[in-house]
């Protein structure tokens, strides 16, 4: 049968329950509600109405609302919630995500609610906090099913069965005596097995597993490669620490993105929530790459300033300036979008950038040529005359080829120098593509109209 999804009442069916104060039909309409729907809906609340719904949540329903709210109403709760309460909450939630929900807390908060949780739970947050930010380490959970070889299919499921607080059982990890890693059990090979059989016949003792101090993005493409749920973490004797999961996987996914789309925008990326950040510490991270921007822009004045003599001997050619930088701009941007998904995918790599760029430059003659028969008919009908037209003509593919073979190489050779190429790419590219198209396209004009 399949599931039905209860409705969630709107924020305006709220508002009026709460303003009658009937309180008791509200806490009945939303006790089926999904966490996540009920998140979504504190966001749509004022504050004063989003707190009353919230206190009207029962402990294990709150703890993953409080997961899954947004970081305006989760200041707002974090702020206006009792610390014992919020302590409570915390404790409900796999560690791992209680750890990551400190984390964007200022410190001394996040120290005084560890205070308030329990001795084993506060130190388990505590082991989670003390690994490197964005690694395998910090992003896991310490609850999970580790099994001994020797076992039998019965023993193992009556093991399964005493336990409460594991948060998946796709894999089943089989460890020796010292807790080292030797074995993986998928849950369906052991529901299939005979009773007798032991765990050491039906394991497969080849495990992928991610170290402890795996980048988050290493770890999401291990995930990927190889369509797991969930991926063990292990340290450098290979001890079985913990497991990441793919709830945990997706939202990496989610922040890499983040990530790489602000920096296509010419901008460092935030550390933390939107509304969780000051505004001058947004204007610290933009500052810096927009001065650099700056910068590199007064390359494309300079550049005019060395032309001014034939800029003033045929007027005509600042007609087509903006065409010519804007052009090549769009076709960098295009090319590198392609190059830093396809180096993401690890499809596009040093070794193979020469191959690449072959690809990228036949695409960049063929729009080239396209923008040039389109620029010179243009031109023709600006009444500019055949020479300044065929000057525009040839400038075109010119300048499309050039700007694609820089963004090709540039995200490459930064990727070589460990560099993130999503740093110097968008915009900084096309700057760059502007400055230097001009130059293309004034020396052409010298040389073909003889200025």
């Amino acid at each position: 049968m399949e599931q039905q999804r209860i409705t969630s009442p709107t924020p305006e069916e709220v508002e009026t329950l709460i303003q009658q104060g009937d309180l008791d039909k509200l806490q009945q309409q939303i006790n089926n509600v999904h966490p996540a729907d009920i998140a979504d809906l504190l966001d749509h609340l004022s504050t004063e109405d989003a707190l009353t719904l919230f206190h009207l949540l029962p402990d294990d329903i709150a703890s993953e609302v409080l997961d899954e709210t947004g970081s305006p109403i989760r200041q707002e709760l974090v702020e206006n919630v009792d610390d014992e309460r919020l302590a409570d909450l915390l404790e409900e939630l796999p560690m791992d995500d209680a750890a990551e929900f400190l984390e964007d807390l200022p410190e001394d908060v996040s120290d005084r609610l560890i205070d308030l949780m329990e001795p084993e739970e506060a130190a388990e947050v505590q082991e989670l906090l003390s690994y490197e930010d964005q690694t395998a380490g910090r992003l896991m959970t310490r609850d999970v099913a580790a099994l001994r070889r020797q076992w039998t299919v019965a023993e193992t499921l009556d093991y399964l069965r005493s336990l409460t607080d594991v948060e998946t059982f796709h894999y089943l990890y089989v460890v020796d005596r010292d807790g080292r890693l030797i074995g993986v059990v998928p849950l369906r090979t052991l529901i299939i097995s005979q009773p007798e059989q032991t765990i050491e016949t039906i394991m497969s003792p080849d495990v992928v597993a991610a170290p402890v101090t795996a980048d988050q993005e290493e770890l999401a493409e291990l995930v990927a490669r190889y369509d797991f749920f969930v991926i063990p973490v292990v340290d450098e004797q290979h001890h079985l620490l913990g497991v990441v999961t793919a709830d945990d996987v997706l939202d990496i996914m989610k922040e890499e993105a983040t990530e790489d789309i602000q920096r296509l925008g010419g901008s460092e990326p935030l550390d933390q929530p939107y509304f969780a950040v000051s505004i001058f510490h947004v204007y610290k991270k933009r500052v810096g790459w927009l001065l650099l921007l700056f910068l590199a822009a007064t390359l494309t004045g300079t550049v005019t300033k060395l032309y001014t003599a034939q800029l003033e001997a045929a007027v005509v050619l600042a007609l087509f300036i903006p065409l010519i930088i804007g052009t090549g701009g769009n076709a960098g941007s295009q090319t590198v979008a392609t190059i830093i998904r396809a180096m993401t995918l690890d499809e596009v790599r040093l070794t193979n950038v020469f191959h690449a760029l072959r690809r990228e430059v036949s695409v960049g003659l063929m729009l080239g040529l396209t923008m040039g028969i389109m620029g010179f008919f243009r031109a023709v009908t600006w009444d500019t005359g055949l020479r300044v037209a065929l000057v525009v003509a040839l400038t075109l593919p010119a300048v499309v080829i050039w700007s694609t073979t820089v963004a090709t190489v540039v995200p490459t050779l930064a990727d070589r120098l460990n560099i993130d190429p999503t740093v110097i790419s968008g915009p900084m590219i096309s700057t760059i593509v502007d400055a230097t198209g001009l130059l293309i396209y004034f020396q052409l004009a010298t040389i073909l109209l003889n200025l």
